[in-house]
């Protein structure tokens, strides 16, 4: 597929995935509820500290998925000649003339954008929350950058990886 990069492609949340993670969600918190709550697992061991830990994560996530269900409609992605904004990773566009280099970042067949962007852009941007929250121990695990999942959106991970590739390469000067 041949990308116009001189266009602004902008990308939504997908209200069906969204509803999928959220039901996920629910299982998950009340699977672990139930193994907690019926002393399915042994006392102190690895699996209780498990479920009990369980139950508040998975409940956060549940939470998450729905609050971004209820905004799906609204533009949460957007690649443009001038750089790529994800509003849940910051307020501000990301130049592309920022970005030092992208590489993916996979665990558990979940694939990620990862944006190794200049230390001096970084700091000017306003991240949100979740952003600054979970950078520390996502380079922990391998993924040193800001990080962008398809996850919820209408657009899969190598589509995206392959447009944002494209308005990279066409932002570097000649």
């Amino acid at each position: 597929m041949t990308i116009d990069t001189s266009k602004t492609i902008e990308v939504r949340g997908s209200r069906l995935k969204l509803v999928l993670l959220g039901a996920l969600g629910i299982a998950m918190t009340a699977g672990s509820a139930w193994v907690a709550w019926a002393g399915l697992a042994s006392p102190g061991s690895f699996a209780q500290l498990a479920v009990w830990v369980g139950v508040p994560l998975f409940g956060l996530c549940t939470a998450i998925a729905f609050w971004r269900l209820a905004t799906a409609g609204s533009v949460v992605l957007t690649l443009s000649p001038d750089g790529i904004r994800d509003t849940r990773v910051a307020a501000e566009i990301i130049p592309w003339t920022a970005v030092r280099g992208m590489g993916t970042w996979a665990m558990q067949g979940q694939k990620i954008l990862v944006l190794d962007v200049d230390p001096e852009a970084e700091q000017r941007l306003t991240l949100t929350r979740m952003a600054r929250w979970s950078r520390g121990a996502n380079a922990k695990l391998g993924a040193d950058g800001l990080c962008i999942a398809a996850t919820g959106l209408q657009i899969g991970y190598d589509k995206l990886l392959e447009a944002a590739t494209a308005y990279a390469e066409a932002a570097r000067p000649q």
